[in-house]
């Protein structure tokens, strides 16, 4: 999720499939492992449930974390999670006529962009992790590869999906893609008296570790945006600071946990600050 550069140097991949592990190792630049190390590795794993393998990150301390986009929290969160009435959705706002398009800049597992996508919005994911990435590209390919067999939400909720394997900041300056949405939520340190976090988190911040440049992406998408940029915080944290004018929230929308910041393109231009 926007990690300091060259985190992949503590993961590579098993050879256990070979002619797979070459592919995802020219496709993403990835080390074949020589040996499995004692930190993390990718390999490929089945469940009894469910015989399709899937790319993990694997290690000795726990089980193998994998993005799953049909079962699972992700399929119970689809489920249960409040739809359209849910703080995280209510933030994206709507357009007259439709659903805004997303671009979701710090797509970690696809949690939150799996949501979205899940209640009808276009979201295209952009993780800078060439692991992470791998995962996501995975869990894609796997509902594709038995998308005749969902049913029509479903299919839906997979074809509203896209990916990009690319630095954000960098992504949205050089390209300046047309969105209207854009979401961040950015992985800060984790606080030594908090819970031990879930598998899946534990995963994450022992290989990318807390962002260090939300800085500079809220002003590259404060600069690209049609609509509004939303920034997810933990409850009772600062905004994210911003170098462009030191622009604050337009607006904010709470939950027990999360605050979601809202900056309104509009109101920004119209107060000159952009």
């Amino acid at each position: 999720m926007n990690p300091p550069k060259a985190p992949n140097n503590t993961i590579c991949i098993a050879n256990t499939y070979p002619n797979k592990a070459s592919a995802l190792s020219l496709k993403q630049g990835i080390t074949i492992c020589e040996y499995l190390p004692n930190l993390q590795w990718l390999d490929w794993v089945s469940e009894k449930k469910d015989p399709l393998l899937k790319l993990a990150i694997c290690s000795d301390s726990q089980g193998p974390v994998f993005v799953d986009f049909l079962a699972g929290k992700k399929a119970h969160r689809r489920q249960f999670g409040g739809g359209k009435g849910q703080p995280l959705v209510r933030a994206m706002g709507q357009l007259e006529h439709e659903l805004p398009s997303i671009l979701d800049a710090t797509a970690g597992m696809g949690g939150d962009s799996y949501v979205l996508a899940s209640l009808g919005f276009k979201v295209c994911m952009v993780e800078r992790s060439p692991v992470v990435a791998a995962l996501i590209n995975d869990a894609l390919e796997r509902a594709q590869s038995i998308k005749p067999e969902l049913d029509p939400e479903l299919q839906q909720s997979i074809e509203n999906l896209s990916l990009i394997n690319a630095d954000s900041t960098t992504y949205l300056l050089k390209n300046q893609p047309v969105v209207d949405t854009i979401y961040m939520d950015p992985m800060y340190p984790e606080k030594k008296k908090k819970a031990a976090a879930k598998k899946e988190m534990q995963a994450l911040q022992q290989l990318v570790g807390p962002d260090t440049d939300s800085e500079n992406l809220l002003e590259a998408a404060l600069k690209t945006a049609k609509f509004r940029v939303v920034v997810k915080r933990p409850k009772g944290a600062d905004p994210v600071f911003c170098p462009l004018n030191k622009i604050k929230p337009t607006s904010q929308i709470s939950s027990p946990n999360t605050r979601y910041d809202i900056y309104v393109i509009k109101a920004l231009k119209a107060s000159g600050q952009l």
